[in-house]
């Protein structure tokens, strides 16, 4: 059905302040939800007219099996909400600009008539909106949330460096990232394949998935209810309840049970010592709690402290391969100089491949880099690194790396611990690095204990300051304008390969 259309046959322009906001079908639980939006300006809706509308709905949606709910909601035009929904705009649509935002840097101004939104951008981004129309994008949005008119404009500030040239310049950023340590599996009771190395509770601050903890249980029960929905309905179903705690912390967590597993679980104690993994969600009191998918009955492993020099003479995971002279001659041509820059330290130059964007959740699945001395690239580092959770789809779509390719790879830990090693006494590059890859690089390292506190050349920034004609600064359009190859992008190696040869092209020195 045209909805808009019917509803207006029906109603004409007795409900034309109305605004559809969202149609939700849950088959799961049988449920339908239909959202209205209208004006705060006007009086709330009587009874009457809400039963005239969810009347006809009923009769013209043929909902068969699922149960109608209809909301009516305000639409309140405050500043901050105003300011919430620009940054869940950009959180949701454009993650990675909602970095450079600051609250400081949107302006809103209410009038009678609209609202004014101006956003003050760097240079750089500015043509980042331009290419992706973001402001038409956002305007309607707002304009759906609100039901007022939005007049957004982007306001550029030279004065505005997002991503500056930072050779030379110490990053001292740092992160609150889970503290890991070792556990012994003795029984697998739910599930298998936990990774045994949980993280303390009190380091799970937000809802996460697939996070692994481990403590002794200091309560359990069992409990049942009964389904009211889907084809189950009216059948009782098993659940456990505990709360978890590793000296640290402690976490309520919730199992429900598949009859196979109550008899397993009926047999947890109190003061059991247990790995769990599952997905932290927040529970009806606010409170975060787990939705446990895996257990495991579990020893405590005596902790060592461990320094980097047994880190780093540690066995390798990752074996470095040597590449020849030739290759970079028969690339480059001979006799070519390049700057101070390139000549005076050597360089790696690396690419991470990732579960997601985020560098607070999301894992590192791929690491590609080369090193760069005096202008040759001497060294190749690749290596999968074996995630806790598995692949999403997307990212297998985009990088062509399937579960397969990373289940029997070295874990994060110990391809981290190698690439540190790697990475001593040279400067760190890659494409546009500060605000992802040295993010995931950082966290991982604090993890193990291991600062990553070299120099940053960001190859971004080279091309950004070096002018050229292309029409984004993407590394393949980059790449392609300098004349290099990029085969296989969105794979590690590959674009960190192709990222040290626009390096180096970049900083030839004019004979």
């Amino acid at each position: 059905m045209n909805f808009g259309e019917e509803f207006s046959a029906r109603f004409g322009d007795k409900y034309q302040f109305l605004e559809l906001k969202e149609v939700e079908a849950n088959k799961k639980n049988g449920v339908c939800i239909v959202t209205f939006l209208y004006p705060s300006t006007l009086k709330e809706l009587s009874t009457e007219e809400k039963n005239e509308i969810i009347l006809w709905l009923k009769e013209n949606l043929k909902l068969e099996k699922l149960t109608l709910k209809v909301k009516f909601m305000r639409a309140f035009v405050e500043e901050k909400l105003i300011r919430k929904t620009i940054h869940e705009f950009f959180e949701n649509r454009y993650k990675l600009v909602n970095t450079y935002l600051a609250d400081r840097d949107i302006s809103v101004k209410i009038t009678e008539i609209d609202v004014v939104v101006e956003i003050e951008v760097s240079t750089r981004l500015n043509k980042y909106f331009e290419e992706h129309k973001i402001v038409n994008e956002l305007a309607k949005h707002l304009k759906d949330n609100f039901l007022v008119d939005f007049l957004v404009t982007v306001k550029e500030n030279a004065e505005f460096v997002d991503d500056v040239d930072i050779e030379n310049v110490e990053i001292k950023a740092r992160y609150n990232v889970p503290k890991r340590y070792k556990v012994e599996i003795v029984k697998n009771v739910v599930g298998k394949d936990i990774i045994p190395s949980p993280e303390y509770i009190n380091f799970v601050k937000s809802p996460k998935k697939s996070v692994i903890i481990a403590g002794f249980i200091k309560k359990i029960e069992r409990r049942e209810f009964v389904m009211k929905k889907g084809k189950k309905a009216g059948q009782p179903r098993t659940y456990f309840t505990m709360q978890i705690a590793d000296g640290k912390g402690k976490m309520d967590c919730v199992y429900f049970s598949s009859k196979s597993n109550v008899a397993v679980m009926d047999a947890l104690e109190e003061y059991m010592y247990i790995l769990l993994q599952g997905d932290v969600k927040l529970n009806n009191l606010g409170k975060l709690s787990m939705i446990v998918q895996k257990i495991a009955l579990a020893n405590q492993v005596e902790q060592e402290e461990e320094t980097k020099t047994n880190i780093q003479t540690a066995e390798p995971v990752v074996k470095v391969e040597k590449l020849t002279a030739l290759e970079q001659d028969n690339m480059f041509g001979q006799h070519v100089r390049y700057s101070q820059k390139i000549m005076s330290k050597p360089i790696v130059v690396f690419d991470f491949e990732t579960t997601g964007l985020s560098p607070e959740t999301d894992q590192i699945i791929e690491i590609g880099a080369v090193k760069v001395v005096s202008g040759n690239i001497v060294e190749k580092f690749s290596s999968f690194v074996r995630p806790t959770i598995k692949l999403p789809r997307d990212i297998t779509e985009l990088t062509g790396i399937t579960q397969d390719m990373v289940e029997d790879a070295p874990p994060a830990d110990l391809v981290i611990r190698d690439f540190y090693n790697f990475t001593r006494g040279c400067v760190l590059s890659g494409y546009n690095i500060i605000r992802f890859d040295m993010l995931f690089l950082k966290r991982e390292g604090d993890n193990i204990g291991l600062e990553f506190d070299n120099d940053v050349i960001d190859t971004y920034n080279e091309a950004l300051v070096s002018r050229l004609h292309v029409t984004n600064y993407k590394l393949g359009s980059v790449a392609k304008y300098l004349g290099i190859s990029l085969e296989g992008a969105h794979r590690a190696w590959n674009d960190a390969y192709a990222t040290a040869q626009v390096l180096l092209k970049l900083n030839e020195v004019k004979k």
